[in-house]
């Protein structure tokens, strides 16, 4: 077992992530729905009796971010801006007295597997890199290491990538102070004194450029349990237990209008060879709105442009009317729910008919709250029947900074009466967009909720409330989408619809799915007390 264990990331990401992400240091990168520190320590393990964290010192942790820091067993240690990585890490030993200990390090834009984590002077290398990039190439001579850098090609040449373990800190810090704070040239000075094994991991992802985290991001997927996908560099494959969902899904695709597949990923066909139904697309290298919201840190002003996207797709989606003028049933809403409702009881034990309490506030029963938002949704107009995405929400809308276009995934494809149709109420796509920019669904799927329960019915829930989540908040409640403000669009009766019918979905997640529940109580107690927007 390692005495002492950082994760470097004491800098902040290159700009072409900021540009993605905003200022964040790189393990606080997105990666599969958390964070990549998350998966940095799930792949460390016990392996080390101390685990520190190293980020710029003016960089502050929101407090859902701060939470998982401790429940993970991180210190936290701030280092100065402007060092170079051989310096930061003279910082850390320093500062933290820990000169005389035996120390790993791992890069905090990478993420390895497959290695022994106690072994001591050991560097890991990979022979096979990504060109175009400065990964540091060194030869190993008998355990002594010679810098490579001026043939990376040579057949002896590998590429250091970003896990160090050393038997004495102290040795370490000493042979980088003679390089001039030189990382890697440190590490050639050690190994004159102490011999550097090297060793390939059985995986190794670099999240440290945008291409490479974006090739990276691949290695990890975030389908449900009745969804699989299988991706490749260049195409994604989609199957499912549920074949009638799957076969929606590519028939929304080969319905949809030439001009609106600037929107999406090309589409690759069905794959008649793969048991259950599936379809391909192409696999693009592009962050989610999800992604975005839960662990960026842009601007409004960015928001306000992701948003606008999302109307153009939308308004254009509009464009193209149902084949017969017949306005979807103002039930459809209300009958969907109540049936989701009544799965969820019969599961979970909880009564649809007993009164509710959010943060102490009094509130109607389930099914009633169901009744009373179903019927705060006016009755479709004729005009309102138009092609859909039907599951318009953040973890399905893809962004592209350099077009200022959004791509969609994972349409439904299916109609008010469950058939296969690429029509329905667009007042449902702006429900949808609700749920994500006001309602936060993606941060309670993140696991970026605290819960407290104090009855069968009775809760308190507190969701992250920053600069970022209000901007989003804002900017969409102040504009229209495809010719609809939120209001006019019934967004929020129709986003309190969908957290209670989601419900018997996530009974793979029980605190998951009582967080949802506790949000569609807050948003019902904003909807009748008139505070939605």
């Amino acid at each position: 077992m390692i005495s002492l264990f950082l994760i470097s990331s004491g800098a902040y990401v290159e700009p072409e992530l900021e540009a993605e992400f905003g200022r964040l240091p790189p393990a606080f990168l997105p990666l599969g729905n958390r964070r990549l520190f998350v998966h940095q320590r799930l792949a460390i393990g016990k392996a080390a009796t101390r685990l520190l964290l190293s980020l710029p010192e003016d960089f502050e942790p929101d407090p859902g971010d701060r939470w998982h820091l401790e429940q993970l067993g991180f210190e936290i240690v701030k280092v100065p801006p402007g060092l170079s990585l051989g310096q930061s890490l003279i910082y850390v030993i320093n500062i933290t007295a820990s000169a005389g200990a035996d120390l790993a390090i791992l890069h905090g834009d990478t993420l390895i597997d497959g290695l022994d984590w106690g072994q001591s002077d050991i560097v890991s290398v990979e022979s096979a890199v990504p060109p175009g990039y400065h990964w540091g190439y060194v030869r190993s001579r008998a355990g002594a290491l010679e810098l490579a850098d001026d043939d990376p090609d040579a057949e002896d040449a590998v590429a250091l990538t970003g896990f160090f373990s050393f038997s004495s800190a102290s040795l370490l810090v000493q042979s980088v102070t003679r390089a001039g704070g030189d990382f890697v040239r440190g590490l050639v000075g050690y190994s004159e004194q102490r011999p550097l094994g090297t060793a390939a991991a059985g995986k190794w992802l670099d999240f440290g450029h945008a291409s490479t985290y974006h090739l990276s991001r691949q290695a990890i997927t975030t389908e449900r349990d009745f969804n699989t996908l299988v991706s490749d560099r260049r195409r994604i494959t989609k199957s499912g237990t549920d074949g009638a969902k799957i076969e929606a899904e590519a028939s929304w695709y080969e319905a949809l209008p030439p001009p609106l597949r600037v929107y999406t990923p090309a589409f690759l066909g069905r794959r008649d060879d793969v048991v259950p139904t599936a379809y391909s697309i192409e696999y693009l290298h592009l962050p989610t709105l999800a992604d975005l919201f839960v662990f960026g840190r842009l601007s409004r002003r960015a928001w306000a442009q992701m948003l606008a996207a999302c109307d153009e797709f939308l308004s254009e989606s509009a464009g193209y009317p149902a084949p017969q003028t017949v306005a979807p049933r103002r039930t459809l809403y209300l009958e969907k729910t109540l049936e989701r409702l009544e799965s969820f009881a019969r599961s979970s034990g909880l009564s649809l008919r007993e009164p509710c309490r959010f943060a102490g506030a009094w509130l109607p029963a389930l099914e009633q709250m169901a009744r009373f938002a179903a019927a705060a949704i006016p009755a479709a107009e004729p005009a309102f029947h138009t092609l859909v995405h039907g599951d318009f929400c953040f973890s399905n809308i893809l962004y592209d900074f350099r077009s200022q276009r959004i791509r969609v995934i994972d349409p439904r494809g299916l109609n008010a009466e469950g058939e296969i149709s690429p029509y329905g109420d667009r007042r449902y796509d702006i429900g949808k967009l609700h749920h994500s920019a006001v309602g936060k669904y993606d941060l309670i799927m993140a696991g970026l909720f605290s819960l407290e329960r104090q009855g069968p019915l009775a809760f308190s829930l507190t969701l992250p409330d920053t600069i970022s989540t209000r901007a989003v908040r804002e900017v969409f409640l102040g504009r229209a989408f495809a010719g609809l403000d939120p209001g006019k669009a019934a967004a929020h009766p129709i986003s309190i619809l969908l957290f209670l019918s989601m419900l018997p979905l996530h009974a793979d997640g029980p605190e998951r799915q009582l967080a949802l529940l506790a949000n569609a109580m807050r948003l019902f107690l904003e909807l009748d007390s008139g505070r939605t927007g």
